[in-house]
């Protein structure tokens, strides 16, 4: 057995030396981590603020640039603008004087009136319809020549200021007073009175015994006159009527002229001519005017023109529930399209009018036409199908008669 031997005091313990040393590496391996890590995140916090700086500048030019270019792109539309509206000032001074004439601008103010006041009758009477909003537009750019003459009146310095005031205030209430005596019904009317007038209606006169030869058309004296003012339904067309019931009422207008004008004398105002070369013209018996009366029973309508001649006798027959208007009334310009759509969907090629050849006489017939049913197109004859009747005129073929 050894003896156990006690180690002297002082001596050196290796085994303390060994974790103490290991210990302090730990410790300063810890430390140099820590040290790294406070470093890496200095970095980056330095980085992010530098960035954010930049960021922060850059927009600040960015918007300073923006609103650079918007200035300058503001400026230059400012410059455009200006120079188009002094350039439209130079061009229009010389119209805004000649309208501010009362020599002038007094005739387009009535005029104005007067396409105000139609388009309010014919809305009253047949509803706000394309043609109604293109009178009250006409009559609303033409009333618009009255702010150059007041501008001008305003300017004048009669003797008394009061004068002034009551010269704009008579002009006004005329205006005002016209527009309002053409929207009633008696304007309108008193309107296709006053081109009855020998002075006034200019028109060349024909008198003779008379046949009617269609729902619109006369022979008188030996001339074929179609009557102006009206539109009469076409020959085939039908009316409704209450519980589904149609009736012809092209035919019904025909009849209607008939009885009203054979054998008798009538005299004509003739003035211009309608698309077939017809002589359009407005005819009376006595003091019967024959478009009016066609209208007033509702055998045809009063035209849709921008001052409707017949306007307050069509609405007395609407309000009366007369002739067209005892059922659903259709429009001939309304039937004749949807006749034509009809007929573009079967005709060869979406042409739906017919060129006929007959000996000599080449003709070309409508959708509408009494015989377009009837009629057939023969290639071997000459004969042949139209998209429209400028190209069937451009051919060399006429328009059917329509009596």
């Amino acid at each position: 057995m050894f003896a156990w031997r006690k180690k002297p005091d002082g001596g050196f313990e290796w085994h303390k030396y060994v974790r103490t040393a290991v210990k302090l590496r730990r410790e300063a391996r810890r430390q140099r981590l820590s040290d790294a890590r406070r470093a890496a995140g200095h970095q980056v916090h330095v980085a992010g603020a530098a960035l954010a700086a930049g960021s922060r500048a850059a927009g600040g030019a960015a918007r300073v640039g923006v609103r650079a270019g918007v200035g300058a792109v503001g400026l230059g539309l400012q410059a455009v603008g200006s120079f188009l509206l002094h350039t439209l000032r130079a061009l229009m001074r010389p119209v805004v004087d000649a309208v501010a004439r009362p020599n002038v601008g007094a005739p387009l103010a009535l005029a104005g009136a007067i396409a105000l006041g139609a388009g309010i009758g014919r809305s009253r009477g047949v509803g706000l319809d394309r043609e109604a909003m293109t009178t009250l537009a006409i009559g609303v750019v033409l009333m618009t020549s009255l702010l150059p003459m007041l501008a001008r009146s305003a300017s004048w310095r009669p003797p008394r200021p009061s004068a002034r005031g009551a010269v704009m205030v008579v002009g006004l209430s005329l205006l005002i007073g016209g527009a309002a005596w053409f929207a009633s019904g008696g304007g309108l009317g008193s309107l296709a009175a006053v081109g009855n007038l020998p002075l006034v209606g200019g028109g060349k006169p024909l008198q003779g015994r008379a046949y009617a030869v269609g729902a619109d058309t006369l022979h008188v004296a030996g001339a074929t006159v179609r009557l102006t003012g009206i539109e009469a339904p076409e020959s085939g067309q039908r009316c409704g009527k209450a519980g589904n019931r149609s009736w012809r009422c092209g035919a019904a207008a025909e009849a209607a002229l008939a009885r009203l004008v054979n054998g008798r004398t009538v005299s004509c105002s003739l003035s211009g001519s309608d698309d077939m070369g017809r002589p359009l013209g407005q005819c009376s018996i006595g003091q019967k005017d024959v478009g009016a009366e066609l209208v007033r029973q509702g055998h045809v309508f009063a035209d849709g023109s921008v001052i409707a001649r017949y306007a307050s006798q069509e609405r007395e027959a609407r309000a009366a529930k007369v002739g067209l208007w005892s059922g659903e009334a259709e429009r001939p310009a309304a039937y004749r399209a949807k006749l034509w759509e009809e007929a573009k969907r079967r005709a060869p090629e979406g042409c739906p009018i017919k060129g006929q050849v007959s000996g000599a006489s080449r003709v070309y017939v409508l959708p509408w036409a009494p015989d377009y049913e009837r009629a057939r197109v023969q290639k071997a004859r000459g004969e042949r199908w139209f998209c429209s009747e400028q190209e069937a005129v451009a051919a060399g073929f006429k328009a059917a008669p329509r009596w």
